[in-house]
């Protein structure tokens, strides 16, 4: 039996790389006499009343006796359950839909990385008391844990056939901190996957995407993992170009940034902003302030750095 998609990994990148050219830096947008389409939409989004906030505490957890949760298992989730606090909008605050969050992340999350890959987990909670915007409640927990897995091979193949991967697979395969024999653990799977990105991702390729794929032997408790990996093409430096700068100011920040021709690692980009703060606006971020844009023909990336002020006008 072979399952797929089953550890979505947020890719490194969206953290990485900021959005494209062709929207106005908000740093200008402060600087025009009329709102922008951009602003008007936030403005919008951010014109509503903010929703009170509720906090719900688990106080009691109890589990069903004839479920087959090891002992320090429960003891773990009834621990981790009791000391954490769940904030939500007291608009939307449903205990329904915190249990089934507590079920399908805390329990199920717990579990599975003891290999328990196919365990099945709900979860039910009792409002005990409530004050104000502190709710406490009791949780029933049951669960199938199903088999208890350990891992026997992890492969490392490309996904495209006659297109071999850049770095050798057995190398890569060191990025996964999960070995032969021990108990499949879906957060170092997890682990593995953010190590590989971000590996891709020093290396310029910065659309590569991988995604497992598993085999379960029921007869040997045994999970068999490949994880295909599709590289995509390899970026270079196109061009950096800053404005807001002065000369001097622009040949400090680019020793801390990848010459054009050279791979484009990015990785670097929240490093830049860190070791160049001193030089930097206090106001800087690579959200609002760095504009990146590809050109797939030729494979290369432009960085724009824009951290132009508003101009003063005497009167």
């Amino acid at each position: 039996m072979s399952v797929r998609g089953l550890l979505p990994v947020v890719p490194l990148l969206m953290a990485c790389i900021p959005s494209a050219f062709g929207q106005l830096p908000k740093r200008v947008e402060k600087c025009l006499p009329y709102p922008t389409l951009a602003q008007e939409i936030r403005d919008m989004q951010t014109s509503d009343p903010v929703p009170p906030r509720v906090r719900v505490h688990v106080i009691r957890v109890e589990f069903d006796s004839n479920d087959g949760i090891p002992a320090d298992a429960r003891e773990e989730l009834s621990t981790e359950l009791r000391s954490h606090v769940f904030e939500r909008d007291g608009d939307t605050a449903d205990l329904s839909d915190l249990a089934n969050e507590i079920a399908e992340v805390d329990v199920r999350g717990a579990l599975q990385n003891r290999g328990y890959f196919t365990v099945t987990a709900t979860a039910k909670l009792t409002e005990l008391q409530s004050e104000g915007a502190e709710i406490s409640v009791a949780a029933t927990i049951s669960a199938t844990p199903g088999t208890q897995y350990h891992i026997r091979d992890i492969r490392i193949e490309s996904a495209n056939i006659g297109f071999p991967l850049w770095m050798s697979p057995e190398v890569l395969r060191e990025l996964i901190p999960l070995q032969r024999g021990e108990l499949f653990n879906v957060e170092r799977i997890r682990t593995g996957l953010k190590n590989l990105t971000q590996v891709y991702a020093r290396e310029g390729y910065v659309d590569m995407t991988s995604g497992p794929e598993f085999a379960m032997d029921e007869d040997h408790e045994a999970i068999d993992m490949v994880l295909k990996i599709d590289q995509q093409a390899q970026y270079r430096v196109g061009s950096i170009e800053f404005l807001g700068v002065n000369t001097v100011t622009r040949e400090k920040l680019m020793e801390s940034l990848p010459k054009p021709g050279e791979i484009f690692d990015g990785t670097r980009l929240d490093e830049f902003f860190k070791v160049n703060r001193a030089i930097l606006p206090s106001d800087a971020s690579i959200n609002d302030d760095v504009n990146i844009k590809r050109d797939v023909k030729s494979r290369t990336i432009a960085i724009l750095f824009d951290f132009r002020t508003c101009p003063s006008h005497s009167n």
